[in-house]
């Protein structure tokens, strides 16, 4: 039982030291996939922040080269101003908008009035089918708008989108439009030396869901209509923020942080791919994962090396408790086991009320036996009395040890005085019963005597006093001639004697 508990508490320990090591291992990679995630978090709102910032400073610039357009538009008084005097009137301001691609004053019928390329003679040019142009005609209420991409007929078809406002007459009548465009590429090349991974992207929407660009470039992508998609939707529902989804356009997941920029009708996105972002950590998570694998796996190891060892050393110490209770010769308990045998019964008995009794038995003229046989026949004897007594008790609790030499004791829980009796006289006949031919003794048989001391232990008694009575009732045994049972009651009477085989 005690070893058992011992490797139930062993499996505990291991199993606690494990756990515990997975547990600390577990919670430091989930720390730190937090942290990552959080660095990605911070990153894409850093870069995001510029980004806004830049773009929001040049398309202010545009707006402003719009503004300075109409404004210089509505000075001329006169159309007798040379041609580079009204240039300067009218686009002064656009020389400062490096992020302009072209800058258009067309009419109410879409035919170009003035544009600040070169001062040369007029161009022919009608924008009347552009969505630039067609918004303004048809809204009297729009401000500043931004256009869908569209392929310049200027710029050799790159694809550009148009920022543009509305122009009145005198009358407070459409008049016209100027518009301001900005080439795709000018746009991307803002986003040249950001380092956002082999999957990161940067995406400008309309605020009405229609991609305008996005960076890695790919024209296949531009100018799709994804407001229907919650993606998307999420975008245009709040001012900035930060969230991870899947693509709709290429469905990679992705962290993306987006802001609404303050003056325009623009939603610029930075999206960073979460298989980059934990690449770096889930090879952190692979090696710690094996390292605790292999700890956990030590623990494990160690725990079976050290129980085996356990148990080898508790075989061993059994083995060893046997062997310095065990009697070499006969095998059965010695006089060790006897003394604790005895009293732990004696405390038994004490705590139960029950009788306790004990036998003493003694071969008899056994000097005799081994100075006539020799040793060597005088251990077969002792050996077979042994089994006599092994033999002829039944009950679990009841124990027969060598006493010492030709002396055995036989102790025997929860049996009265006739009990013991019995018992005895059965070993009695039993041991006469063998016929080993013994020509030392009168009965010319190996043959034994049995002294019988039979207590109900109390608190008061002493052990001493059952062993000293077992003893005497042998002693009376030899005296009454040997082969017979003596006991401390019956001290009057005499015991019935087995005749001699000789006189048979």
């Amino acid at each position: 039982m005690k070893r058992l508990l011992s490797e139930v508490y062993l499996h505990l320990i291991a199993g606690v030291i494990a756990l515990g090591i997975f547990g600390i291992s577990a919670h430091t990679l989930w720390m730190d996939r937090q942290n990552t995630w959080q660095e990605a978090e911070k990153a894409s709102r850093n870069i995001l922040t510029t980004i806004a910032h830049d773009l929001d400073g040049n398309l202010e610039l545009l707006d402003l080269s719009l503004k300075g357009a109409m404004e210089g538009l509505r000075h001329l008084g006169s159309q007798q101003l040379p041609t580079d005097l009204q240039y300067r009137m009218m686009f002064d301001r656009s020389a400062s908008a490096s992020f302009m691609g072209t800058l258009l004053l067309v009419d109410q019928a879409g035919n170009l009035l003035a544009d600040a390329g070169p001062v040369i003679a007029p161009r022919s040019l009608n924008v009347a089918d552009r969505e630039y142009f067609t918004v303004h005609k048809e809204n009297s209420h729009i401000g500043l708008y931004v256009s869908r991409p569209f392929a310049s007929r200027a710029w050799h078809g790159d694809l550009g989108i148009g920022i543009s406002r509305r122009l009145l007459d005198s009358a407070g009548n459409f008049a016209g439009v100027v518009m301001g465009s900005m080439p795709l590429a000018t746009i991307n090349h803002l986003f040249d030396n950001l380092s956002l991974g082999q999957q990161g992207a940067i995406n400008l929407f309309r605020n009405d869901g229609i991609l305008l660009t996005r960076f890695p470039y790919d024209e296949s992508l531009i100018n799709q209509d994804l407001g229907g998609s919650p993606h998307v939707q999420s975008l245009l529902q709040a001012k900035s923020g930060t969230f991870d989804s899947v693509s709709p356009i290429d469905g990679i997941r992705r962290i993306i942080s987006f802001q609404r920029l303050d003056k325009y009708p623009l939603v610029l996105t930075v999206a960073l791919s979460v298989d980059e972002i934990f690449s770096a950590w889930q090879r952190k998570a692979l090696i710690l994962g094996l390292a605790t694998l292999a700890l956990c796996c030590a623990v494990v190891g160690l725990t079976i090396l050290f129980q085996r060892e356990l148990r080898r050393r508790t075989r061993a110490e059994t083995k060893l408790r046997r062997i310095a209770r065990t009697d070499d010769l006969t095998g059965l308990p010695n006089r060790r086991a006897f003394r604790e045998t005895f009293e732990r019964e004696w405390r038994q008995a004490i705590r139960s009320g029950s009788a306790l009794s004990l036998l003493f038995v003694d071969a008899d003229y056994f000097k005799s036996f081994n100075d006539r046989y020799g040793h060597g026949r005088g251990d077969e004897v002792l050996c077979a009395i042994a089994s006599t007594l092994d033999g002829n008790i039944r009950r679990p609790r009841d124990i027969a040890t060598r006493y010492g030499g030709e002396e055995f004791a036989v102790v025997l829980p929860e049996t009265d005085w006739a009990g013991a009796r019995l018992l005895a006289e059965t070993i009695r006949q039993t041991i006469a019963a063998m016929g080993i031919a013994h020509e030392g003794s009168p009965y010319q048989t190996v043959t034994a005597s049995i002294g019988i001391a039979s207590a109900q232990p109390s608190r008061a008694s002493e052990r001493s006093v059952l062993l000293e009575a077992a003893d005497q009732a042998l002693y009376r045994a030899k005296a009454a001639g040997r082969n017979c049972v003596r006991s401390s009651e019956d001290d009057a009477l005499m015991e019935h004697k087995a005749l001699p085989h000789a006189a048979a």
